[in-house]
């Protein structure tokens, strides 16, 4: 009897190995699923759908599927709330904001380990992601995001005003003061430059060009409250007080006014061309753009600006892989290309800069050449922990010396101060 309860045990799990295994075969065959949260809508969601059936057409080893949060605000909150349930997605478009948080929290996994070539990273791919997006991406302790969809800060000009008082395009600040004088002297209204009510990036940009660290990449120097860092403040400060500069106030931005022919200049993100072109159009403007104006002696330098794709710590080594894949993908030559083309963005890759599609629109777009030309010397400001704060309290800074006439270094020193304390440097 015992013997033929074994023979019949083992008849079972023979006839039960049999029956599953081409099951398991099968179930081993399914690509791995690669979950990607964004917040993009429009024209950026029609483009970043099609690059993701381009990518999952490619291959059959893994399947991006592509789930839209809304916006950039509901994205974040989503991520929070499945931080907390332990119901991440593989992937996610990041903030360069949110993204220290986030490896700070222990949600992000670093992507060194899958940078490999059988995930598509070649050397050249690498190597021709331009430097100054990868400082923004990069802790002491390896790369945590991808750069994705990135912008600069761009000049817009209003052509008419310039040759009407016989004006050249400024490359200098004291140039675009000269342009104020110049308005002034013909009895033109109109102001030499014009301002996003948030002036943050332009007060950095300066002071970086002026020779100041501001913040070091290393997160051991902060230099906010030097005088250095602070004269391109009261320069500003001068430009406005003077009628040679406005910020955008209650037209909440500066593309509007600009349109309408406030100002003889414009400083905003080269993303924004679209929101600008319909006004100038409508209004008749001769416009053309150019890189921004240097500060004092400095070297041209611009601040990247936009967002990061990054992976959870969560996904599994198959679905890091995967999603290591989709983003080399993206940075393709072609693809970034694409991308910024259908997006209003940059080029990630020197080769997708070099494309025959990114030159082939450059010269039916001359006004994105500017833009375009500033890759070469972009900068991403520098990420820790707790920079959201500061950028909130920067800004409150800045309009209190613009509008409530503060003093510029008390103000000043207190970011200072600010950075200090959540960097920990002395």
């Amino acid at each position: 009897m015992k013997k033929f309860k074994l023979a019949v045990a083992a008849l079972a799990a023979s006839v039960s190995v049999s029956a599953f295994a081409p099951f398991t075969a099968q179930a081993q065959e399914e690509p791995v699923e690669i979950t990607f949260w964004h917040g993009m809508n429009g024209p950026h969601q029609d483009m970043i759908t099609e690059l993701v059936e381009g990518f999952n057409g490619s291959q059959d080893q893994y399947v991006v599927v592509e789930q839209n949060q809304g916006d950039y605000s509901t994205l974040q909150q989503s991520i929070m709330a499945s931080g907390v349930s332990g119901d991440l997605p593989t992937m996610s478009q990041l903030t360069n904001s949110n993204t220290p948080d986030y490896r700070d929290q222990g949600l992000l996994t670093p992507l060194d380990a899958y940078l490999t070539e059988e995930n598509g990273w070649t050397d050249e791919l690498k190597d021709g992601i331009f430097e100054g997006f990868m400082s923004g991406v990069t802790y002491d302790d390896g790369i945590y995001a991808m750069p994705f969809s990135k912008s600069v800060r761009l000049m817009f000009v209003n052509q008419d005003l310039l040759d009407e008082v016989e004006a050249e395009i400024p490359t200098t600040w004291a140039e675009v003061q000269a342009l104020g004088e110049a308005l002034d002297e013909a009895g033109l209204e109109e102001e030499a430059m014009g301002l996003e009510n948030s002036i943050s990036m332009e007060v950095e940009t300066m002071a970086r060009q002026n020779g100041a660290t501001w913040i070091s990449y290393d997160l051991t120097e902060v230099e906010i409250a030097s005088e250095t860092a602070t004269e391109p403040v009261q320069f500003i400060k001068d430009l406005i007080t003077n009628g040679h500069a406005r910020q955008a106030g209650e037209d909440g931005f500066m593309s509007g006014p600009f349109s309408q022919g406030a100002s003889a200049l414009y400083i905003g993100s080269s993303a924004g061309l679209a929101h600008v072109l319909p006004g100038i159009e409508e209004n008749g403007i001769n416009m053309t753009t150019a890189e921004i104006p240097v500060f004092n002696d400095g070297e041209n330098l611009t601040l990247f600006a936009g967002n990061d794709l990054g992976v959870f710590e969560s996904a599994s080594e198959e679905e890091r892989a995967g999603a290591a894949a989709f983003l080399a993908y993206l940075l393709e030559g072609e693809n970034t290309a694409k991308w910024a083309i259908g997006t209003g963005y940059l080029p990630i890759t020197q080769a997708g800069l070099d494309s025959d599609l990114w030159q082939d629109y450059l010269a039916e777009n001359p006004l994105v050449e500017a833009a375009s030309a500033e890759l070469d010397y972009g900068q991403s400001q520098v990420p820790y922990v707790g920079s959201s704060e500061v950028f909130s309290e920067i800004e409150l800074a800045l309009e209190n010396i613009m509008i409530n006439d503060a003093d510029v270094q008390a103000e000043m020193q207190g970011i200072e101060d600010l950075v200090k304390g959540h960097l920990g440097v002395e």
